[in-house]
């Protein structure tokens, strides 16, 4: 790892973020007391809207869970960021509905991205690396689906049903 690095993230015109490395600004002096010259980098442009660094994946699931009379399908995905210092957890949480067992899914009823709280991280990582338990499973297809659809309904607040689908891994 030679060469340092200022990581940066930006938005494209189509809101999608993209990181990108640029070279640190060398700071260089031929006079003992002359004043340094600074370039400015991304953390001095923050009335600019410029988003901080995305921390890098370090470990990406996901698990297609089906209810036994198959009108449900949910997608339980858990991404694992971490710099070395700092690790987040979030659930992406996917509902797929039918009514006819021999029918396609369609278009997924809602997609949630919930970010899961600190005492939940290390069930998140034991999840993650050893699947889901019948019981993880079971809340999943049930209470979490069903506060995933009041919530895409209007009919449930949106923290209330992320706190419902984080409980999936306290389950």
């Amino acid at each position: 790892m030679g060469t340092s690095t200022i990581p940066s993230s930006t938005l494209d015109s189509s809101g999608t973020a993209s990181s990108t490395a640029a070279p640190a600004p060398a700071s260089t002096s031929t006079t003992p007391n002359a004043p340094v010259a600074q370039t400015p980098g991304p953390a001095s442009t923050l009335s600019t809207g410029t988003m901080p660094a995305a921390l890098p994946i370090a470990l990406k699931v996901s698990f297609t869970l089906n209810t036994p009379d198959g009108l449900r399908q949910i997608s339980f995905g858990l991404e694992k960021d971490t710099d070395g210092i700092t690790t987040d957890w979030t659930i992406t949480f996917v509902l797929f509905e039918r009514t006819d067992p021999s029918a396609d899914f369609g278009s997924a009823v809602v997609s949630l991205s919930v970010f899961v709280a600190s005492p939940l991280q290390t069930n998140a990582e034991t999840a993650a690396h050893q699947g889901l338990t019948p019981a993880q499973a079971a809340h999943a297809t049930g209470p979490a689906a069903d506060a995933a659809k009041a919530v895409s309904m209007g009919a449930l607040p949106l923290p209330m049903g992320n706190k419902i689908i984080q409980g999936t891994l306290a389950s």
